[in-house]
């Protein structure tokens, strides 16, 4: 029978497709809370392409977006550290302002449904940053300039790993359409 097409393998290829969709969902939504987002759409990617033999998503595709994960991990370290801040912290003020962040996005985890790990990475890389640079020595005036600078750096690196799992999520949606 030419043209005839089997229901259950389109119910189940759309199914697993939604699947993928929803969990790369799932890992952009998470990037918010401060969990390694571009690994979950890693991961979906992985085991989308092992259930379907790796015939759309491919072993080169997954190799792709283990770079791109690995890229936003390190962008997001480096940046929301202040490394890149026109400023230049010292290695003990960009340490503070990483475990600041860190400390900040746990503590506001609960509130606002999750998007207080956002607000509370930001102000924790800010306090973080600030009193390093104070026990450092610093004026206080200096102490706020690099707390202000490290807050911008820190959401810097949120919009920048953002747009890398934006980019592995559509990537992986494409290949596998």
């Amino acid at each position: 029978m030419h043209g005839y097409v089997r229901p259950m393998a389109t119910i189940v290829s759309i199914g697993s497709l939604a699947l993928l969709a929803v969990a790369c969902l799932a890992g952009l939504v998470s990037l918010v809370v401060g969990f390694p987002g571009t690994f979950v759409i890693l991961g979906a990617a992985l085991l989308y392409a092992w259930g379907t033999g790796f015939a759309s998503v491919t072993w080169s595709t997954i190799a792709w977006l283990a770079a791109l994960a690995l890229a936003g991990e390190l962008f997001e370290l480096l940046i929301g550290s202040g490394l890149g801040a026109a400023s230049r912290p010292s290695w003990r003020v960009a340490s503070a302002t990483v475990a600041g962040s860190f400390v900040g996005g746990l503590l506001g985890a609960p509130l606002f449904f999750g998007v207080g790990a956002l607000l509370g990475a930001l102000a924790g890389a800010f306090a973080g940053a600030g009193l390093a640079a104070h026990l450092e020595g610093k004026t206080l005036g200096d102490a706020l300039r690099q707390a202000w600078s490290a807050l911008k750096s820190r959401f810097v690196a949120f919009v920048t790993k953002s747009f890398i799992a934006i980019a592995m999520t559509v990537l992986v949606l494409v290949h596998a359409w």
